[in-house]
């Protein structure tokens, strides 16, 4: 049990202490009170996960407002406590015990405690209630201990749980079951949780209003009396409107838009590496893509690096893994097929028939910039490609029912990379929506969620990307990078995991 005890020995002992430091170094004391507006790039799923179905990172940011998860990262990755003062294993890691912060209300005034906890997990983990993200994670059920402390058993031996439910996603943001049954139907657009700040206002496509929790359990925080979260989803606007002042704080993937705000003295960037990808996925059992001829001559012909260095100015490395530096996982080998034309072309011969496609991607200047560079390297190899554009919530529903031939995705960050692997590629998971099917694969994404050392799982994780590459499921075109940028006097704002702003610790600096 050695490299799994060294691992988790902190959590045992973990206890009540500050949160995650700012990634902006403070030069003062924080000021309380203010507005400060976000301008995200989509409008949000609802605040119900088992409608929502998935959480973009512009609901992450708005969600987190309202609710918590129970443990948190700081910026280096380490655990911190939130709700849960500590999460501890039992010998193998099948079970995991958390102990509640005592003290906490959800904002309607109820009680949080382990009750709580097991309502909220059993509910998504219900399969009735046919919730996409429980594949994300391997717990059975959640069980009550007593009043503060919540008992999750696992499927199986799982050294990553902490860490998956300490970074706020669709699954580990807690929400209050009770209101949820009291509301019915109105719980998707009125959140109630246990958050620093408290719902008052959706107004869709336009604004999220968000005011200050006075009975939060951290007395000193949040600093702020209101946030107002905009969907701006065309990059260049959301810019502009950080430039005039509109808003203070923007999520960003645009290069041109980084690079002009790197040299502007009243903006500060923000970026964090993380693990995950930008994807182009490929839906496996739709002709003429169930071939595997076809997938790979995209490959080889796709130009992922040179193009990366073009759109995204040089911000964006691409890897030929997932898994990014952050994850602590080096592959030797990654069998990433070669940029080779020719040979795409002899494999499209092979093939014998004419390949057309459609590429559904999101309506904005990156989303059309992409595909127009995917269509135009396709074309050079003589497959056709017709552009479709479609919104971000569109997409993503398309995109989870497989109604697509070829998309356009993210892998987001997470601090462990069993959740998305297993998520996207595992022949039973819900959320593999390339349909992807592959025995070896499900045995190697298995050794990945439930090995206790280490050194196992990262192997299991380099032999299993090996064969992701040769059958070319998804395209690897971009490395995880998040990018924020602030006013000069915004302050507070942790590391972007997910590409979440999060805004508990934020101020305004006079």
């Amino acid at each position: 049990m050695g490299v799994f005890s060294r691992r988790v020995g902190l959590l045992a002992v973990l206890s009540a202490g500050l949160l995650a430091a700012p990634a902006v170094a403070q030069t003062q004391a924080p000021v309380r009170g203010g507005t400060l507006s976000i301008g995200v790039e989509s409008d949000f799923e609802g605040f119900d996960p088992v409608k929502a179905g998935v959480y973009s990172n512009s609901t992450v940011t708005a969600a987190s407002l309202f609710y918590e998860t129970l443990m948190r990262l700081d910026d280096k990755g380490g655990l911190l406590p939130a709700l849960a003062l500590s999460m501890t294993p039992n010998e193998d890691g099948s079970i995991w015990v958390a102990k509640l912060r005592a003290g906490v209300k959800f904002h309607d005034g109820s009680p949080f405690t382990a009750q709580s906890v097991a309502d909220h997990f059993n509910r998504l983990l219900d399969p009735n209630n046919r919730f996409a993200g429980r594949a994300y994670v391997a717990i059975e059920k959640v069980e009550v201990g007593d009043e503060l402390t919540a008992v999750f058993k696992m499927r199986g031996p799982n050294a990553a749980l902490p860490r998956t439910l300490a970074q706020p996603s669709v699954f580990s943001l807690i929400i209050s079951v009770k209101a949820l049954q009291e509301k019915g139907a109105d719980y998707n657009r009125n959140p109630v949780g246990t958050g620093p700040f408290v719902f008052k206002e959706w107004r869709a496509a336009d604004r999220l209003i968000a005011e200050r929790n006075p009975n939060y359990w951290d007395k000193d925080r949040p600093y702020l009396d209101r946030v107002i979260v905009r969907p701006l989803p065309d990059s260049d606007a959301r810019y502009a409107s950080l430039v005039k002042g509109d808003v203070q704080v923007i999520w960003e993937d645009r290069a041109e838009n980084i690079v002009k705000a790197k040299k502007d003295k009243n903006l500060i960037t923000l970026h964090w590496v993380g693990s995950g990808a930008l994807v182009v996925p490929l839906n496996t059992q739709r002709e003429p893509l169930n071939d595997k001829r076809v997938r790979q001559a995209i490959s080889m012909g796709l130009n992922r690096k040179g193009n990366a260095a073009i759109l995204s100015q040089g911000l964006r490395p691409v890897y030929d893994d997932p898994y990014g530096p952050a994850s602590g996982i080096a592959c030797a080998d990654t069998g990433a097929l070669p940029y080779d034309p020719e040979r795409a072309k002899k494999l499209l011969a092979d093939y014998g028939k004419p390949v057309k496609l459609v590429q559904t991607v999101t309506a904005t200047p990156r989303g059309r910039e992409n595909a127009q560079v995917f269509q135009a390297d396709m074309k050079k190899i003589g497959i056709d490609v017709e552009i479709k554009p479609v919104d971000q919530t569109q997409l993503v529903k398309e995109t989870l029912s497989r109604d697509f031939l070829v998309s356009g995705w993210r892998i987001i960050d997470l601090a462990d990379v069993d959740p998305q692997m297993f998520a996207n590629f595992h022949s039973k998971s819900p959320i593999n929506f390339s349909g992807y099917n592959n025995a070896e694969v499900d045995r190697l994404l298995l050794i990945g969620r439930t090995s206790l050392d280490e050194n196992k799982r990262k192997a299991a994780y380099c032999d299993l990307i090996k064969i992701l590459n040769d059958d070319v499921v998804w395209l690897w075109t971009g490395s995880n990078i998040d990018f924020a940028i602030t006013r000069s006097n915004v302050r507070g704002i942790p590391a972007l995991r997910g590409g979440a702003v999060q805004v508990e610790a934020a101020w305004l600096a006079k």
